[in-house]
């Protein structure tokens, strides 16, 4: 540490110091004011000889300890919140920010990372009949990114414990905008996958780079409002994403949906290296992660990953009593149980990590987020094709028709973050959410059918729309308050994890439960394979609408169904994460922990805190 630097952490002790001293002040001055107020309560009483002596007195002792009491847990809290923003968790003067730059800037990253992964909703149907998709491969070109995301996810904290987080940023940004590049000039389907792939590699790493930093940069008590904002991002490229995509696919080109980051990846960039500031790392170096980190446990994870999307995928193509397809899913689901019993009992330091799988709270968060994960993509990318397939609407009408969906979990991810930094109690905020969504995606079975109007299915969009986004960002804090510092960037890690891989494989399990109740219904109905087929493109939707009237209805009504037994399928799963939600014990998001544990302790044992 330099000298300058040196003479700055002793100003910020010292003037830490001094808070502290006079908060120590103020507590004390409070009690005896609350003790000199109770000795006059009583001398009143005893001199206008009140019959009522000995109860007056018992009243001022007990006004003086809830009086005191209240005062020295203010005059605590205080203290415990000077310090958690002045330092970070391991007491380290914390270097200072311009927070409203910083997070714009990160926030601008992961609009974009999350952007790539909603834009193509309304845009892939043009995609895959330009570049001759199968279902299979329409799937992948999804999943792909989604897989990438995946795979550095897990190293991403202890990488950048290594080489500092701006680097390791950095890189994740100039990956994306290349591999964007890349994906933009696809000249077939297989191209574009792998480049989609090498996509996520970058968008991925922004994602857990930018959280972690967040959590470097933000004091505890804030960090709420600052990642419900975070959150918001993502909301609001779910909002513009269907419909930027279907404006750029029909006014210009569907390349443009992956150039568009270019531009703006440059201006975050940009941002970064003027405005962020961090503390070098002081963790170990290469050598020790290799001998340290569980490189096995990694493979065994994304394998299940992959077998899973793999399956599923092959599921669309040829239907779920395919070998290919149920094979291969049962080995994606035995694999992934090798790799929590792996993880629980490896010696090294797991891509799960023991204390995050074995914390009943940690646990049942991330099940609760992993089943909100597996259907917020997945019905991101549902709606547009119900709209175009059952409606006729071309991409740009599409992605208008879920905006009231969009924009709902846009604004919900906010209030979720206010709404526990107030009342620092997520557990409601979480079992609202799972509730509203279970019971959303119920309505959604009944009311997306031809014969309801588009304002009805526009409205009923509210109530999974406030219930993701109120479900969505909450468990992170609860993750973030229970796991102790030295395990934060694993376990933030591993929940960023969890939530990518279930985006990739939800995605994958409802394009084939979509396409193999669309084969099973319309195998029923003559013309199929000759007049009509299950649609793979927006050619193929534009085909349905010019099916003479009698057929068209029925292959429609069919169409709807199968839509139908979807959201009915994620009704139940959100309905067993809510039910699973309530197992969670009490938890508190407290900034004294950060500071001192026993304090925290010893608040949280006074009935009046």
């Amino acid at each position: 540490m330099s000298q300058s630097e040196q003479a700055r952490a002793e100003f910020a002790v010292i003037g830490l110091t001094s808070d502290i001293e006079a908060n120590e002040r103020i507590l004390e001055d409070a009690r005896l004011a609350t003790e000199s107020k109770s000795r006059g309560d009583v001398e009143k009483a005893r001199t206008g000889g009140l019959d009522r002596l000995a109860e007056s007195e018992t009243d001022g002792e007990h006004r003086k300890d809830r009086v005191g009491s209240s005062v020295e847990v203010e005059a605590k809290e205080r203290i415990c919140e000077k310090q958690a923003d002045a330092t970070d968790h391991e007491g380290t003067v914390q270097p200072e920010n311009n927070l409203i730059v910083v997070m714009i800037a990160l926030n601008l990253i992961s609009f974009i990372s999350a952007l790539d992964q909603s834009i193509l909703a309304t845009a892939l149907p043009t995609i895959a009949g330009e570049l001759n998709a199968s279902h299979s491969e329409y799937s992948w070109i999804g999943t792909s990114y989604l897989l990438g995301q995946t795979l550095l996810t897990p190293l991403n904290g202890r990488l950048s414990d290594i080489t500092g987080r701006k680097p390791m940023l950095y890189g994740a940004i100039g990956f994306m905008l290349v591999f964007s590049a890349l994906s933009g000039a696809a000249q077939n389907v297989r191209w574009l996958i792998v480049a989609r792939f090498f996509t996520g590699l970058g968008g991925g790493s922004i994602v857990s780079l930018s959280i972690i930093i967040i959590s470097d940069v933000v004091p505890m008590r804030k960090r709420a409002s600052y990642q419900g904002y975070t959150g918001a991002s993502f909301g609001i490229a779910s909002v513009i994403g269907p419909i930027l995509g279907g404006v750029l696919t029909q006014k210009t080109s569907w390349r443009w949906c992956f150039y568009i980051n270019l531009p703006t990846c440059g201006v975050a960039l940009i941002l970064l290296i003027f405005f962020l500031k961090l503390n070098r790392p002081q963790g170990q170096d290469l050598a020790q992660l290799r001998r340290s980190f569980d490189f096995v446990g990694l493979t065994i994870v994304m394998a299940s990953a992959a077998l899973l999307i793999v399956g599923f995928s092959t599921a669309a193509d040829h239907g779920f009593g395919a070998p290919g397809a149920y094979g291969v899913i049962i080995a994606g689901v035995v694999v992934a149980a090798l790799a929590i019993v792996h993880s629980l009992t490896t010696k090294k330091n797991a891509v799960l990590p023991r204390r995050y799988l074995t914390t009943r709270t940690t646990v049942f968060f991330s099940i609760g987020s992993f089943l909100n994960s597996l259907l917020l993509l997945s019905v991101t990318y549902l709606l547009p094709q119900f709209f175009q397939g059952v409606r006729g609407f071309d991409p740009l009408r599409a992605g208008e028709s879920v905006i009231p969906f969009s924009v709902l979990v846009s604004v919900f991810v906010i209030l979720s973050g206010q709404i526990t930094t107030r009342w620092k109690q997520p557990r409601p905020v979480v079992w609202i959410g799972l509730a509203l969504t279970s019971i959303g995606y119920g309505v959604f079975y009944r009311v997306l059918r031809p014969e309801f109007s588009l304002a009805a299915q526009e409205a009923v969009q509210l109530l999974p729309g406030i219930g993701q986004g109120l479900a969505i960002q909450s468990p992170m804090m609860v993750i973030q308050a229970a796991m102790p510092q030295k395990d934060m960037a694993a376990s933030m890690s591993a929940w960023i994890l969890l939530r990518s891989i279930a985006a990739g494989v939800g995605l994958a399990v409802f394009t084939a439960l979509l396409n193999s109740e669309l084969r099973t219904r319309f195998s029923k109905i003559p013309g199929y394979g000759t007049e009509f087929i299950v649609p793979s493109s927006a050619e193929d939707y534009r085909k349905l609408h010019d099916l003479p009237d009698s057929l068209r209805a029925t292959v429609i009504d069919a169409f709807a169904s199968s839509f139908g037994v979807c959201f009915l399928v994620g009704a139940g799963l959100l309905a067993f994460a809510f039910f699973v939600s309530l197992l969670i014990s009490h938890c508190m998001i407290c900034p004294s922990r950060l500071v001192d544990h026993s304090l925290h302790q010893e608040l949280q044992t006074r009935p009046d805190y």
